[in-house]
Order: C-alpha cells, then sequence, then structure tokens
C-alpha cells in the first residue's frame, strides 16, 4: 500500500512538473503580479491530488511552495514597510496635530485672558455707571440718592424749625421794638413835659425875680421917702 501511495505521488510530481514547465513555457505574468490567493489557487490547480485512508491529499511542487513563501514573505516585507511608512506618516501627523493643537490651546488661552479682561472691563463699566465717588468713598448711586434725599428732607426740616423759631423770634423782636419805642416815644414825652415845665418854671422864676427886684425898688424909694 505504500508502494502504491509513493508511485502516485511520484505520478503526481511529474506530472506537476510537466504542467508547470508547460504553464512556464506559455510565458505567464510575473508571480509578482499575482495575489497570494490567487498564487495559492494556481499552486493548488498544479497540484495533484490522491486519497489515502480516506482523507484527500494533494502533492505539490517545492518550488512552487517556496515561491508561495516568497510571496508571502514579500507581502509582510511590505506590509511592514508601508506599517512603519504610516507609522512614520502617523508620527508625523500626530505631531503635527500636537502643534496645532498647542497653537489651538495658545490661542484659546489668548482668547480666555481677552475676555477675562474684556469681562473685567465691562464689570468695571458697570461699577462706574452704578457707583459713583463721593469725599472720596466708593458709593452706591441708589444709596447715594437715598442718603441725599434723606439729607435734604432733614435739611428741609431743619429749615423749617429755623424758619418757625425765625418767626417767633421776630415777632418777639418785633414786640420788643414795638415797646421800646413805645418807651422811647414815652420817654420823648416825658422829656418834652419837662421841659415844657422846666422853661414855665423859669418863666414864672424869672416872673418872680422881676416882681421881687420891683418890690426891693419900691422898698428902696420907700426908705428913700422916709428917711426925708
Amino acid at each position: 500500500m505504500k508502494a502504491l501511495s509513493l508511485s502516485l505521488i511520484f505520478s503526481a510530481v511529474v506530472m506537476s512538473s510537466g504542467m508547470a514547465q508547460t504553464q512556464t513555457a506559455a510565458a505567464p505574468k510575473p508571480k509578482t503580479a499575482y495575489t497570494i490567493a490567487q498564487q495559492f489557487n494556481s499552486l493548488k490547480y498544479r497540484s495533484s491530488p490522491y486519497k489515502e485512508f480516506g482523507h484527500d491529499y494533494r502533492v505539490v511542487r517545492e518550488s512552487g511552495l517556496e515561491a508561495l513563501l516568497k510571496s508571502v514573505q514579500d507581502t509582510l516585507k511590505a506590509r511592514e514597510v508601508s506599517i512603519k511608512n504610516a507609522g512614520k506618516e502617523t508620527a508625523i501627523k500626530l505631531e503635527k496635530t500636537q502643534q496645532e493643537l498647542a497653537a489651538q490651546k495658545a490661542r484659546a488661552q489668548a482668547l480666555q485672558q481677552d475676555n477675562a479682561r474684556k469681562e473685567q472691563q465691562l464689570r468695571q463699566i458697570d461699577h462706574d455707571i452704578s457707583h459713583l465717588s463721593v469725599l472720596g468713598l466708593d458709593m452706591d448711586k441708589q444709596l447715594y440718592v437715598v442718603v441725599s434725599i434723606a439729607i435734604i428732607l432733614g435739611l428741609g426740616a431743619l429749615a423749617a424749625v429755623f424758619a418757625f423759631m425765625y418767626k417767633n423770634s421776630n415777632s418777639v423782636t418785633q414786640e420788643k421794638i414795638r415797646a421800646y419805642e413805645e418807651i422811647d416815644q414815652e420817654l420823648k414825652d416825658h422829656k418834652a413835659a419837662a421841659r415844657e415845665r422846666e422853661v414855665k418854671l423859669k418863666r414864672e422864676m424869672q416872673s418872680e425875680a422881676n416882681k421881687v427886684e420891683e418890690l426891693k425898688q419900691e422898698l428902696a424909694e420907700l426908705r428913700k421917702r422916709i428917711t426925708v
């Protein structure tokens, strides 16, 4: 049985070699032009089938297996080179992407700083709008209005109190002035009356003095007459 199997394998190898020579004489396409699947199918097609112990086998040429192995190795090397190139390209793209991300991050930080500066300016503007400086003190405008109204009302009330006090004081002053004028007028009248009485008394005294002088003269004449 083994001898039969060996003879069948030998015949299959011979037939496959003959078929390979025939196909080589037909000038097939270069192996590199075929895919691995096509080369495998071609190798399978050129192999000799046989069956042993209920199993199917195929006899292939060693050169065909080496060619298939070389194609697989070349394909793997090409894939490896492609992967390396792709890795380099990926690394380059990754570096470029990282640079772009760094630039975008820098722009984002610059925008954040600019936004923060603008927000600070807006807050300062809002603060300037809603606040004012009074005697060096920062005060809310609404509070300033309330305080101003309270001060104005207080000053108004104080002015009303002063006005009322001034009115009362003025009325008292006017009454005192009228009383003083009345007293002064009475004093003037009294002085005038006293002056008139004084003048009248002086006249009466002058009249009495004249009478006394006349009496003295009469008395002197009477004495002269008596002595004569």
